[in-house]
């Protein structure tokens, strides 16, 4: 039997469960046809998480598994008065199930557009940076030249704004000529065989760095928990509970267990021995007793400090508190070799990642594991450097196709895996300033470029530009004046001063 792929239940709207961005990301990719290995080569997602968002969504009813070889079931016959619906594009069946990016106050606006082609061009207008070219288009990966042409006037004729020529589109003339613009250069990237290669691999390293991102704040939430769960012990004695006065009573002979007479109040001396006793066993991860009525030779639990056997209840309470750390060092210890025992396994397939996860997780058990903190740090610095190694081409092909917010982001986050890299940081401020983003985080980007590597041109430059575009005149003529004492006939930086005078 085939091994089983999971589908897309149909009408479950999963607006009413918690999602995070896993599991909406691997439902984009889920077409009834891709199963477990091939959902994480499409993802870049591990084997195992995508295992777990699988089953995560299979309890939800959001997904079914099912067989691939299977004949599909035979539906019932459709009325014939009612004709059977175009097919919708995946995207379209998938953002009918995903809570609106949009304000549903824009679904009013007083325009010509009919309300459901509003809501399509909402649905996707809003949902553009999180679209590839394949998705937008409701297309596979494999679809060939036709199929594509195909999906591309189906979607273009009623994206075009000339659709609905001289009538009153208000805002939505804006959002769909952005649908229109972004939907051909979909078709002219897939259509063309050079291009559609350096798509893929584009895709193919988001889809990896997507994956890696999830897997690293999934495991940061985790490792988060875990201090709570297994906080050291508290030294002082007052984080033991008070077991009452241990040794402050004489030993209690046999006969103390008569029953009290009438005139006696309050539980017997008996009594109080016995629930410290339990109060022991509980501490100590023992099954209380119940007080048995048979008189039988005393002989008490090995495991359990007889408070009689100590010269005082400081001592009594002492053993108990060993015993309680033994407890809690021995599931440490089971708990730091489970995940280094994982991270092994991770690194016997070269996935850096997981197992720089998985020692974070034993690092946390074993924070005085100077040598486990060491070989955690060495998996960290492997798993960021192929993190930032991917981001860097991510950023390559953006910066080629002019996306600079996409590629602000992609620098921005080499430049967090390395903060001494000084071209990593120049590239996440040129490209914010291409963006027209956020200046200050531009200008810091430039600024630490500048400091690790002063003797080059054109970091002054770009922190002289980053400082003209916001407007800071004194600022960008000190950065291009600096920037002029290492290359004094640098185009670039004798523009910005031209620009901002010499003061």
């Amino acid at each position: 039997m085939a091994e089983k792929v999971p589908r897309l239940v149909a009408h479950v709207d999963v607006r009413k469960f918690k999602l995070d961005p896993t599991d909406g990301f691997l439902l984009t990719r889920i077409d009834g046809r891709l199963g477990l290995r091939d959902l994480s080569r499409e993802t870049g997602l591990p084997e195992f998480s995508v295992e777990r968002a699988l089953e995560k969504l299979e309890k939800l009813g959001v997904i079914e598994q099912i067989d691939p070889d299977a004949p599909p079931p035979q539906a019932p016959p459709a009325p014939p008065s009612s004709p059977e619906p175009p097919p919708r594009s995946a995207i379209a069946q998938f953002a009918s199930l995903l809570e609106p990016k949009y304000d549903p106050a824009e679904l009013d606006e007083e325009c010509d557009v009919p309300r459901e082609h509003r809501k399509r061009v909402l649905d996707l207008y809003h949902r553009l940076e999180d679209l590839d070219h394949y998705t937008l288009l409701g297309v596979t990966r494999d679809a060939d030249k036709k199929t594509i042409k195909r999906a591309y006037f189906e979607l273009a004729s009623v994206m075009h704004p000339d659709r609905y020529f001289k009538k009153n589109l208000g805002s939505f003339k804006g959002k769909m000529e952005a649908l229109f613009a972004r939907v051909t250069d979909a078709h002219d990237v897939l259509v063309d065989k050079e291009q559609r290669v350096d798509y893929d691999a584009y895709l193919a390293d988001v889809a990896t760095t997507r994956g890696m991102e999830a897997m690293l704040e999934r495991a940061l939430d985790e490792a988060a928990r875990i201090p709570a769960a297994s906080a050291p012990v508290a030294t002082s004695r007052a984080s033991v509970p008070d077991l009452g006065p241990l040794s402050s009573a004489p030993p209690i002979s046999r006969a103390a267990t008569a029953p009290p007479s009438s005139a006696s109040t309050g539980p017997s001396a008996a009594e109080l021995q016995a629930r410290r006793e339990a109060l022991a066993r509980r501490l100590l991860g023992g099954t209380a007793r119940p007080p048995s009525t048979v008189s039988r030779a005393p002989t008490a639990p090995p495991e359990v400090p007889n408070p009689q056997r100590y010269s005082s209840s400081a001592d009594a309470v002492d053993a108990l508190k060993r015993r309680y750390e033994d407890r809690l060092e021995q599931a440490a210890t089971a708990q730091v070799k489970r995940y280094t025992d994982a991270a092994e396994q991770a690194l016997a397939k070269s996935d850096f990642v997981s197992a720089s996860s998985a020692l974070a997780f034993a690092v946390k058990f074993a924070p005085n594991d100077v040598a486990l903190a060491m070989r955690h740090q060495e998996i960290k610095n492997q798993a960021d450097a192929i993190l930032s190694e991917t981001y860097i081409k991510q950023a390559g092909y953006e910066e080629r196709q002019l996306k600079w917010p996409e590629a602000a982001r992609s620098w921005a986050r080499v430049a967090k895996l390395r903060p001494a890299d000084a071209r990593a940081q120049e590239r996440a401020a040129f490209c914010i300033l291409k963006a027209e983003g956020d200046m200050h985080d531009a200008a810091e980007h430039a600024k630490r470029a500048v400091a690790a590597e002063p003797q080059v041109a054109l970091y002054h430059a770009t922190l002289a530009e980053v400082y003209a575009k916001a407007g800071l005149v004194a600022s960008a003529r000190r950065a291009a004046e600096a920037g002029l004492t290492v290359d004094p006939k640098n185009a670039q930086l004798q523009g910005v001063l031209k620009r901002v005078g010499k003061g």
